[in-house]
């Protein structure tokens, strides 16, 4: 475990360098583990619930397609629940967490499908985001251990505010899709700024960056979520939070395949 810690920092510090950058020593006592807490608390309660829209930009289509849909979220409870609302031609989908198990609902066929984990990497609805993306199968905080790299100066790339840059190297035993993750985090507020996705091999596939933040229950919440693959040239997918709600109040009853087919 060492090595790998010292091999994945060393190629971090690498690639940081080449943009010209140089991180500043964090200050003792600060916590990595902390902090990668803090930044998932600001997107998630035990129970959240949320509105909103997705819009998809690709080569492939005409114009960019937009989706959208409500979630119901049990943190607690490895339990989520996702129903598409638009366009009608995909209205009445859903997407149901019952952990270890992820099911479809196929409206058109009136058919509930499981999705297999070896599908948690293909995409959602046709967008760059996947299923584990959709329904927080694997945790940030659970299934990776949390390095932090320092901090950085407030840059364009950091939206102009200072951020710990957080690594995440997963545990051996963690059934994840990531090979390593590199958080930009900032130091007031542990607001997301951005995150670089890695493969086992060290290879950078994909970058989310996190905007348009607004105050919800006394959580400073980014309502604007950008991922962009770096291996599909011209693709792009955003999402807007419309509403979002948290330590929400429903009933487990939602979490059921029975609520899964229902369309309201």
């Amino acid at each position: 475990m060492r090595e790998r810690v010292l091999l994945t920092l060393a190629l971090f510090l690498v690639a940081f360098g080449a943009s010209g950058g140089e991180l500043e020593p964090a200050p003792e006592g600060v916590s990595a583990d902390d902090i990668a807490v803090c930044a998932d608390n600001v997107l998630r309660s035990d129970r959240t619930f949320m509105e909103a829209s997705m819009t998809i930009e690709s080569p492939r289509l005409a114009r960019p397609r937009t989706v959208r849909f409500r979630s119901w979220d049990d943190r607690a409870g490895r339990r989520a629940l996702v129903r598409i609302d638009a366009p009608p031609k995909d209205a009445g989908t859903g997407f149901l967490k019952l952990h270890p198990n992820l099911w479809m609902y196929v409206p058109r066929v009136e058919r509930t499908l499981r999705i297999p984990p070896s599908m948690m990497l293909q995409p959602w609805m046709g967008s760059d985001f996947n299923n584990d993306d959709l329904v927080n199968e694997s945790s940030e905080i659970e299934d990776y251990d949390h390095h932090l790299l320092g901090i950085e100066p407030a840059t364009n790339g950091t939206d102009g505010l200072r951020a710990f840059v957080v690594e995440y190297l997963p545990h051996d035993d963690a059934p994840v899709v990531w090979g390593r993750i590199v958080g930009w985090i900032a130091t007031e507020r542990c607001v997301p700024l951005r995150e670089e996705f890695f493969d086992e091999q060290g290879v950078k596939l994909r970058v989310m960056r996190f905007d348009d933040v607004r105050r919800v229950e006394g959580r400073p919440v980014p309502h604007l979520w950008e991922m962009t693959p770096l291996d599909k040239p011209g693709h792009r997918t955003t999402i807007r939070i419309h509403r979002i709600s948290f330590d929400a109040a429903f009933d487990d009853d939602i979490f059921t395949k029975r609520q899964l087919r229902k369309r309201d």
